[in-house]
């Protein structure tokens, strides 16, 4: 495991003021300033019916927020939250298996990414 170090700079998700924190709302936020992109917005459990979500980080520094959230969370809840992306699990994703690590001591060896080229089906949709 590489040593986590870096920080990054993360504001709400309209890149102003702190990232938003909340047990009804959920779990929102952006890269600072000119560092972010698309806001990542993660809804409390129960408040939405599943649904598909993206985020497109276009692999700036907040890109590790986004992937250690979504990581920590599919380690909580592997069969209710599952979790994709256009990255390589060995290489793009290793930060934020590192960081996961790091902090709750989550070993991440296996694999936890979902193909989503084509978008989630019906079944993982709606529970069906």
């Amino acid at each position: 495991m590489q040593q986590v170090s870096r920080s990054v700079a993360l504001a709400g998700p309209d890149r102003s003021g702190p990232p938003l924190v909340d047990a009804l709302s959920g779990i929102a936020f952006n890269g600072a300033d000119k560092a972010g992109c698309d806001s990542f917005l993660l809804p409390s459990p129960g408040s939405r019916p599943r649904h598909w979500f993206y985020c497109d980080t276009r692999r700036l520094p907040y890109d590790l927020a986004v992937t250690a959230t979504l990581l920590r969370c599919h380690l909580l809840l592997p069969d209710t939250f599952a979790i994709g992306g256009d990255g390589s699990w060995h290489r793009d994703w290793r930060p934020a298996r590192d960081l996961v690590h790091h902090l709750f001591g989550h070993e991440t060896a296996r694999m936890a990414l979902t193909d989503t080229t084509a978008g989630l089906s019906v079944e993982q949709l709606f529970g069906l």
